[in-house]
């Protein structure tokens, strides 16, 4: 794959980042890659390409700083989840993850990887595409006289709990090539974060889990790690014709049945398969605070 990216390509992933990012742990700002490449672009583009060539993401790229800011209007901020971090990743390092999401995205698509009701961090699909298939699902039932249900669930940290040997193996089972695999794996290993608080950083750590924060490739990652999930729950569902669609965390397990009690034993087939199958995956699905939506027939005047 790292044989289709240009020299052009490389150039217009550098100029395209914003240059009023704050510089990261290397303290070089994007102005200062900007004159390395003017002074000796070659250096850059043979670094770039024997990352990719190779499969290896060197380790001086993997260290992040985690920057802390306070989330707004929260009565107390004695606790870590009213802090969200920003993360500042080198700036070579988002070359690299923006020339290869690309590639990664499009493989996905051409070969029809994905399920096709996963519609989050996908090309030319968007949360109104999501809407606009369960309204069509909805239509489709009625004309048939039964009622919809839906089963809304929320993937518990779709991004930071992403397992490395998981993700490599779905990868494998999807056919991608050796070089991009081992170029993934090389990304999410030795990965370490040094975070800071006002001005102040603590000591470096360890990251085990999750794919890069505020990567390009991280959004295609994630979806091909959950894909494996939801094909096999729909396999096991297919007799009763439930379909899962989803966007990025966000999951919508859809059923149609003559009456209420029948989508009713539906669902809980869905959510029983979701809960096993997540587990097999190394998935964490939130099964204790599900919603649920009953679309019946309206009612004629």
């Amino acid at each position: 794959m790292w044989k289709t990216i240009t020299d052009e390509d490389i150039r217009r992933a550098l100029i395209d980042q914003s240059v009023i990012k704050a510089p990261r742990l290397d303290r070089l700002g994007l102005q200062a890659i900007g004159l390395l490449w003017d002074w000796d672009s070659q250096k850059i583009i043979a670094a770039v390409e024997e990352s990719l060539r190779l499969g290896v993401h060197p380790r001086v790229w993997k260290d992040a700083t985690g920057v802390l800011t306070p989330k707004p209007n929260k009565p107390y901020y004695g606790v870590a989840k009213v802090f969200r971090v920003i993360t500042l990743s080198n700036w070579l390092a988002k070359v690299v993850w923006n020339k290869e999401a690309n590639p990664i995205a499009v493989e996905c698509e051409g070969r029809r990887l994905l399920p096709d009701g996963q519609l989050g961090c996908r090309k030319r699909r968007s949360a109104i595409d999501m809407v606009g298939r369960l309204m069509k699902r909805v239509e489709e039932a009625w004309k048939r006289g039964n009622t919809v249900a839906v089963l809304l669930m929320v993937v518990k940290g779709a991004f930071p709990h992403v397992a490395k040997g998981n993700l490599i193996t779905r990868m494998e089972e999807m056919g991608f090539e050796a070089d991009l695999v081992r170029w993934v794996e090389s990304c999410l290993e030795q990965k370490k974060v040094i975070m800071s608080m006002d001005g102040k950083e603590g000591d470096s750590m360890n990251v085990e889990m999750g794919v890069p924060p505020g990567s390009p490739v991280s959004p295609v990652l994630s979806v091909i790690y959950l894909s494996g999930s939801f094909n096999q729950v729909e396999k096991i569902e297919e007799e009763c014709g439930s379909k899962a669609i989803s966007f990025v965390d966000d999951v919508a397990w859809v059923v149609e049945g003559e009456d209420g009690g029948e989508c009713t034993r539906r669902l809980e087939r869905c959510a029983v398969e979701t809960a096993i199958r997540a587990k097999e995956n190394a998935c964490q699905i939130d099964i204790e605070n599900p919603d649920t939506i009953w679309v019946t027939q309206p009612r004629k005047l």
